[in-house]
């Protein structure tokens, strides 16, 4: 009997194995494939609803558990610019042609500051010293010698880009305690912080800071003289004088512990005059050795030196202009058409936390008016033309009036090297 042996292929017989075989080569590949992606590509996950990708080739290798270290990265130094203006004195004509201007239904002091608030506004920090009490909701408006102004006022300087407002000054009682609260009560409305007068002790003491670019600056205003005005006795309201020393000491160091750069605007010296008292000069290194860094004086009507002091403790420089003239008014005399604005670099080094002064810039500006003071305007002496000064109301009373008029006052109390080019 014969027998007939089946011969069985394995796993189903030729077609069949190499049908396995061809899959399992596929399944080899793939996995090659995606191990090979895997290691020597990243996942990119697109960033939805603010959720972080994943590292890019870039530095992967920086954030592997292997190879990661802490960051050392000091942040590089920084600068910031402080500006400072001069007095804002609000005669009747000023606030007259801002009513004017609106027919009677308001008050528009915007044209008088239009070609100089690009500037301001490109400073970090902006100081000014508003001459006038702005209390037009609770008295009647008022010039020299007793000064009211609307609000509109403050509307104008904070349109105009000034974060820092000025009232130690001698004209901050000419409305009495009546005339101190309204003008607080319109500022806590603005995005400002006002210094020189103050509601209580406690005011006092709350030091007021402007930061920017991680700079804190510390702002105080001290004033000199209020006209033989007091405040009555037992009244809460504070006005920082320049007799009250070992009160300004006390608030400098405490500023000076709160923040990178102190600036005192400082009310002080004597009225059309560019020579300096002892009084100024003594004062102001004592400030600077108490820790202020940068001092904007005001009150004399005119453009005063231009200098920088050194501080005796750690021989830091530190910018003083005595006086930087009025920033408009309305005023006869040609020398009180001139002013400034003076822009101060403060740089900080984070490595070492030490701010310190870095380099100035003093802007002349000039207030343009016509005939009888109409139509008010400041400008910067870049812009201003000896036609305009030809034209200007005030060669009634000065006949010298011109560019280089302006110019002669500019040189004689600013170092060249600190005036725009």
């Amino acid at each position: 009997m014969s027998y007939k042996v089946e011969r069985r292929r394995p796993y189903g017989g030729k077609k069949r194995f190499h049908k396995h075989l061809a899959w399992a080569v596929v399944i080899i590949a793939l996995c090659a494939a995606a191990y090979g992606a895997f290691k020597f590509k990243p996942v990119i996950i697109a960033k939805l609803d603010g959720a972080e990708s994943l590292p890019s080739s870039k530095n992967a290798s920086s954030v592997s558990p292997s190879s990661a270290k802490p960051s050392s990265e000091v942040k590089k130094p920084v600068s910031i610019t402080i500006l400072g203006a001069g007095d804002n004195l609000i005669h009747d004509s000023l606030y007259k042609q801002a009513k004017a201007r609106t027919n009677g239904s308001g008050y528009d002091f915007t044209p008088v500051y239009e070609h100089v608030a690009e500037q301001i506004k490109s400073a970090d920090v902006a100081v000014i010293n508003q001459e006038t009490v702005v209390a037009g909701n609770v008295a009647p408006l008022s010039g020299y010698p007793l000064f009211n102004s609307p609000t509109a006022v403050g509307d104008a300087l904070v349109n105009a880009g000034f974060d820092v407002i000025n009232h130690a000054n001698n004209h901050i009682l000419d409305q009495g305690e009546k005339g101190i609260k309204a003008t607080l009560d319109y500022w806590d409305t603005k995005p400002v912080k006002v210094v020189g007068v103050y509601r209580n002790d406690e005011d006092m003491e709350n030091i007021r800071i402007v930061e920017a670019k991680g700079i804190k600056t510390a702002h105080i205003g001290v004033t000199e003289m209020t006209n033989g005005l007091h405040l009555p006795k037992g009244s809460q309201y504070k006005i920082v004088m320049a007799s009250d020393t070992e009160l300004i000491e006390r608030l400098i160091k405490k500023a000076k512990s709160m923040a990178d750069v102190v600036v005192v605007s400082v009310h002080w010296g004597t009225e059309n005059t560019y020579e300096l008292t002892d009084a100024q000069k003594k004062l102001a290194q004592e400030m600077v050795d108490w820790g202020t860094d940068v001092i904007f004086g005001n009150h004399p009507h005119v453009v005063q030196k231009l200098t920088l002091l050194t501080r005796a403790s750690d021989g830091a420089k530190c910018p003083v202009i005595f006086a930087l003239g009025n920033f408009v008014s309305a005023q006869l005399s040609g020398k009180n058409m001139v002013s400034g604005m003076l822009t101060v670099t403060e740089t900080k080094n984070f490595e070492t936390g030490k701010t310190s002064y870095a380099g100035m810039t003093f802007t002349p500006v000039v207030t343009q008016y016509g005939r009888h003071c109409s139509n008010i305007t400041i400008y910067p002496l870049s812009e201003y033309t000896d036609k305009m000064a030809s034209e200007h109301g005030v060669r009634k009373y000065t006949p010298s009036f011109s560019k280089k008029f302006i110019q002669d006052i500019i040189d004689k109390n600013i170092p060249e090297e600190y005036q725009a080019k």
